[in-house]
């Protein structure tokens, strides 16, 4: 079984029992800009964004592999998402590489299983889940990552 993530799934907030990243964004969707069409019709090159706000929703592992390619798994804008869906952060570096991370850990149980990522769904959701609670990275580091901590550059040690 594969989901395709639409529009309708971010506006009502529904809930996916196998959700992985999480993303945060609105959707962001790009159109020709108006000023712009009226001086070059059929030849925009410039465009204004319109976003609706949606709540922070986690992607559903089904739409981390192909429908009909049985050992295809995907993490980034070719995920199974609608046109609409793709304006959210499902299309941006970090949400894409926390889904390489989910690929990562899948592939490990289909591996560990001799399994096809449909498999993990089907037979191994809550292993993968364990592994996702998890994370990925080795525990007990020094935070160095202050800029990342909210607030402004100002006063922050500078990390080398």
């Amino acid at each position: 079984m594969y989901i395709l993530l639409k529009e309708d799934d971010l506006r009502k907030y529904v809930m996916h029992e196998d959700g992985t990243a999480a993303t945060i964004w609105s959707i962001d969707l790009h159109y020709p800009d108006p000023d712009n069409t009226k001086n070059f019709p059929d030849q925009e090159f410039k465009s204004i964004a319109k976003h609706i706000n949606i709540y922070p929703y986690p992607i559903p592992y089904r739409c981390l592999y192909s429908r009909n390619i049985d050992n295809l798994f995907m993490a980034g804008r070719n995920i199974s998402v609608t046109h609409v869906a793709l304006g959210t952060t499902v299309r941006v570096m970090r949400t894409t590489g926390m889904m390489g991370e989910v690929v990562g850990m899948a592939a490990s149980i289909c591996k560990k299983y001799d399994i096809k990522p449909r498999g993990v769904y089907q037979s191994h959701l809550d292993e993968l889940k364990k592994l996702m609670e998890d994370g990925v990275g080795k525990r007990g580091l020094p935070n160095n990552q202050q800029y990342n901590e909210g607030g402004t550059l100002k006063n922050k040690p500078v990390v080398q």
